[in-house]
């Protein structure tokens, strides 16, 4: 487990939704979005007003038929991921070195005191980089069935718990083994019998067709919207527009860097990118057109189908965003006074989303 938050790869996927949710149709709706008289303009964040129609051109989305029916390549995902949650390897001893994947013991103390967040039984790759600063190179050259003990400095962000983060960390770590070759566990009856309360791998396979069919039931809101702006063109990106989603998407990026307790540079090498600048030379401008796409379309549908939400809607999307960013403010107030644009795009995007599912067929595969 990457004790910073996430794995590398994990960690680019999140901030990819970070840095479109904090610029999730930012250029966009006007002040008076909930007025029922607001129906063709838009007012972006510089206070520019644009006619939708001028920039986006919606095709024929009363007749869809949305797909969300499971595919075997869905039921085969969910199989590989079981089978890769249930790897074994080959148990070696001797001495930690650099590469080594060890599995070990975990617990940590703050100020003599245990800390639950920090106690796991957990697999470490040496020089991966996953864990804080220095708790890596400190077991490299412990032994197995050995317990190595060191303290070191937790940045803020790690685990997400003020009596951790920002403390120093006294660790006692016992290496259970070294990771050898992986054993994956062979797909048959005997396998889903061990995991499950199934006997074949028909009816698990049956029950994942049903499992995901539900899931996908529960989000065609999503599915919708995806087919949604696939038949949507755009005819022009509002320069204005596109230049506060610039902002936003970068934003994102280093909001990220606060979280995680590094510096700017650090978080975009840890998302794969040489530095920012090759960031805004490769993915930058997509991520950007991307949400500018989206804040026109959901104006446009909004628009046609005379689309609005309530003020308890609104409220409860602002409650629901203030509890995860309530450590950066001092007042639920104050939070929504510096994001009052984005939590309005954001129950816009939510409402849109729910018409869609409501109004558009489906097609369950059934």
């Amino acid at each position: 487990m990457d004790r910073t938050g996430s794995s590398p790869k994990n960690m680019k996927n999140i901030i990819i939704i970070v840095a479109v949710c904090a610029g999730l149709f930012l250029a966009g709706v006007a002040a008076g979005l909930m007025a029922p008289s607001v129906k063709e303009k838009i007012t972006d964040m510089t206070g520019s007003k644009y006619n939708v129609n001028k920039y986006i051109e919606v095709g024929d989305y009363k007749s869809l038929n949305v797909s969300i029916a499971v595919t075997q390549d869905d039921i085969d995902a969910e199989i590989d991921d079981l089978r890769e949650q249930n790897t074994i390897y080959e148990q070696l001893d001797g001495t930690v070195a650099d590469g080594d994947m060890v599995y070990a013991d975990i617990v940590g103390y703050v100020n003599g005191r245990r800390a639950d967040d920090t106690c796991a039984n957990d697999y470490v790759i040496i020089g991966s980089g996953d864990w804080p600063s220095g708790f890596e190179e400190a077991l490299t050259g412990a032994k197995t069935g050995k317990t190595a003990e060191f303290t070191i400095p937790v940045p803020m962000g790690t685990y997400g718990n003020k009596s951790i983060d920002g403390h120093d960390v006294q660790f006692k770590v016992k290496v259970e083994y070294i990771c050898g070759d992986s054993i994956i566990p062979e797909y048959n009856d005997d396998f889903v019998q061990s995991v499950s309360e199934y006997n074949t791998t028909d009816e698990y396979n049956e029950y994942l067709r049903q499992k995901l069919l539900k899931e996908n039931e529960a989000d065609k809101g999503d599915f919708a919207w995806t087919d949604f702006l696939d038949i949507c063109k755009i005819k022009e990106y509002p320069r204005d527009m596109m230049e506060e989603a610039r902002k936003m998407v970068l934003q994102g990026y280093y909001d990220m860097a606060v979280v995680y307790g590094c510096s700017k540079e650090e978080v975009f090498g840890q998302f794969g990118y040489d530095s920012e600048e090759d960031f805004k030379e490769t993915d930058l401008e997509e991520l950007a057109q991307d949400t500018v796409k989206e804040n026109l379309a959901a104006q446009a549908l909004a628009d046609l189908e005379k689309i609005t939400y309530t003020e308890e809607e609104y409220n409860e999307v602002v409650d629901e965003e203030y509890s995860y960013n309530q450590d950066e403010y001092s007042s639920k107030e104050d939070y929504e006074k510096d994001n009052e644009q984005a939590l309005k795009d954001e129950v816009l995007m939510r409402t849109v989303k729910k018409w869609l599912a409501e109004n558009l067929s489906f097609d369950t595969g059934v």
